[in-house]
C-alpha cells in the first residue's frame, strides 16, 4: 500500500513539474500603445505578435506590462521583470543581454506645408518648436539632442497620438515620430489633417530595436528562434497583416 501511494505521489509530482516547466511565465515590459507596432487594448500589433510568437516557441509565456516608454529601460533591474522590448543600444549599454535586431523604426520629422518649415538637416530642428516620443533625445543621436536643446520648445509625449493634436493646434511646429505610427494616427483622425497638407522630412537613419533580457541564455535562444522564424510563411503572413 505504501509503495502504491509513493508511486501515485511521484506521478502527481511529475505531472505538476512538467506543467510548470513547459512554459515559464515571462514578464515583458512594453511601451504604451503605438499602432501598428503595439496595440495595448487587445495585445495585438506587429511587434507584440512577433515577440509573442518567438517567446512561445522557446517555451516562455509572455505577460506584457505596459508602461510609458521613458521608464522602460530601467525596469529590467526589478526582480520580477524578465525582459524589456523595443530597446536601443544607445539607451541600454550592456550588449551581452541584448538580442539581435528584431525590428527597425523609421523616424521622420513632420510639419505642416502651410508653415513652410525648412529642414535640410537634423541641426535645423533647433530652429523650431518640437514634440517627440519619449527618450528621442537618447535614441536619435547627439546631433538631435543638441538641436532640441536649442529649440524654443521641446516636448516629449508618452501618448504619441497627442503629438498630432499639438501640431494641429499650433502648439508645436515639428513632430518627430515613426512614419508608420504617424500614418496610422493620421488616418484615424483624417477629418482634421490631410496627408497632402503634410511635409515629411527624411532626416534620420533606421532605428534598430532589440529585446533586453535578464538572462544571457534567453538572448541566445531568442536569437536562434528569430533567425529561423524570419524564413517561415508565418512571418510573411505577419508582415502582410500590418503592411510591413
Amino acid at each position: 500500500m505504501a509503495m502504491k501511494t509513493h508511486i501515485i505521489l511521484c506521478i502527481i509530482i511529475f505531472i505538476f513539474s512538467a506543467e510548470s516547466t513547459a512554459k515559464q511565465l515571462f514578464k515583458v515590459v512594453v511601451g504604451l500603445s503605438k499602432p501598428p507596432y503595439v496595440i495595448q487594448k487587445n495585445n495585438t500589433g506587429f511587434e507584440l505578435e512577433l515577440i509573442q510568437q518567438l517567446l512561445t516557441t522557446i517555451n516562455k509565456e509572455p505577460e506584457f506590462i505596459f508602461i510609458p516608454y521613458g521608464r522602460s529601460e530601467k525596469m529590467l533591474a526589478l526582480p520580477d521583470i524578465d525582459a524589456v522590448m523595443t530597446i536601443n543600444k544607445n539607451t541600454f549599454k550592456n550588449s551581452s543581454f541584448i538580442s539581435d535586431t528584431y525590428i527597425n523604426y523609421q523616424n521622420v520629422a513632420i510639419s505642416l506645408k502651410a508653415q513652410k518649415i525648412q529642414l535640410n538637416n537634423i541641426t535645423d530642428i533647433g530652429n523650431y518648436s518640437v514634440a517627440s516620443f519619449q527618450s528621442a533625445h537618447k535614441l536619435l543621436g547627439n546631433k538631435f539632442a543638441l538641436a532640441v536643446a536649442k529649440s524654443p520648445l521641446y516636448l516629449q509625449v508618452a501618448d504619441q497620438e497627442k503629438q498630432l493634436e499639438l501640431l494641429q493646434l499650433g502648439r508645436v511646429q515639428v513632430l518627430i515620430m515613426d512614419i508608420k505610427i504617424f500614418l496610422h494616427y493620421l488616418a484615424k483622425q483624417k477629418e482634421n489633417i490631410q496627408l497632402n497638407e503634410i511635409d515629411i522630412h527624411a532626416l534620420f537613419p533606421l532605428s534598430p530595436y532589440s529585446v533586453a533580457f535578464k538572462n544571457k541564455t534567453d538572448v541566445e535562444a531568442f536569437n536562434q528562434t528569430l533567425k529561423a522564424f524570419k524564413s517561415t510563411s508565418e512571418y510573411q503572413t505577419l508582415l502582410k497583416k500590418y503592411n510591413f
